[in-house]
């Protein structure tokens, strides 16, 4: 990929964990990771010296949103903290005109109900200096095998498999992977009706099975510490899974066709989503189609699947 002519300067909120993925990415395709915000002015310290051990990054350390903004005067926001605390720190963002790349869902909270997340969801929308992109990047796949599906109403059944090696239990797990899931199957569908949903919930695994309109749905989840990692997906029993080869500079990744044995190269979604974000806001044209409609769906779908069938 391409790097930029102008590297803009991108604040890092929640460094540790996917948040180091989001600083080397962004520094890597061109951007100036100025600053980083922790839980505490330690932590955020700590994972400031860490970055600059590992990655020869320096970036100021902050605990406070709104002096990380005044002080580092970033262009854009990437979200890496819990999904609890992103309704907030958008808000923020987006009141000092600020683009944010946000981890998803969306947000999130274990007593939001749906006429609060309607509200949040209003305030939102509706706020002048929108400018919001989810990062669901494996939708990607579906990019590199649209020539090899048939048409939406051919599409009788989709499943989704997604085993990490994560740190959530239980529902939680649910809540860390069915962005994923339901972003290809908004990718391959568009938005449609959830009915006939049923959730099966273990220490390390999460399953759900349900009707979207007239196709047959399947989730399967696991995240476990020391587990497998394995992503797939079927559509109409034709599976393509992730393959990877490689690390360093000789790192690829493929999806392989069950059907054929090709393997079909592909970029790595997370690179792609942080390239794609960045070149919007190189472009200048940073607000013009954002993710917001498609995270606001996705999250709706994933409420009304964690909540219960409603």
């Amino acid at each position: 990929m391409t790097l930029l002519e102008v590297r803009p300067r991108v604040a890092i909120l929640g460094a540790r964990g996917i948040g180091q993925v989001h600083v080397r990415l962004f520094q890597s395709l061109g951007a100036d990771v100025c600053a980083i915000l922790g839980s505490t002015i330690q932590t955020a310290q700590q994972s400031a010296e860490l970055l600059n051990q590992s990655l020869g990054i320096s970036s100021k350390p902050f605990d406070n949103l709104d002096t990380l903004i005044k002080e580092a005067r970033p262009a854009a926001i990437s979200i890496c903290t819990p999904a609890e605390f992103h309704f907030e720190q958008i808000l923020i963002a987006f009141n000092e005109g600020l683009p944010v790349f946000c981890e998803k869902p969306l947000f999130w909270g274990k007593n939001l109900s749906q006429e609060k997340l309607e509200a949040k969801l209003n305030l939102l929308r509706q706020h002048k200096q929108r400018c919001l992109f989810i990062n669901t990047s494996n939708s990607y796949f579906l990019e590199k095998i649209l020539e090899k599906i048939e048409s939406p109403s051919s599409i009788k059944s989709f499943s989704f498999k997604f085993y990490t090696q994560g740190s959530h239990r239980e529902k939680d797990i649910a809540v860390d992977l069915l962005p994923h899931g339901l972003s290809l199957l908004i990718k391959l569908l568009g938005y449609r009706k959830i009915t006939k949903l049923s959730q099966k919930v273990e220490s390390e695994a999460y399953q759900c099975r349900f009707n979207y309109e007239n196709c047959k749905v399947f989730f399967d989840f696991q995240e476990k510490k020391n587990g497998l990692k394995h992503l797939a997906f079927s559509i109409n029993d034709h599976e393509f899974t992730r393959v990877q080869e490689g690390q360093g500079e000789t790192y690829r990744v493929f999806l392989k066709d069950s059907l054929t044995g090709e393997k079909i190269e592909a970029e790595d979604p997370f690179q792609v989503y942080v390239s794609r974000f960045l070149s919007k806001l190189e472009s200048g044209k940073i607000k013009v189609g954002d993710g917001f409609d498609e995270g606001a769906a996705n999250l709706r779908m994933m409420s009304q699947i964690y909540f219960g069938d409603h």
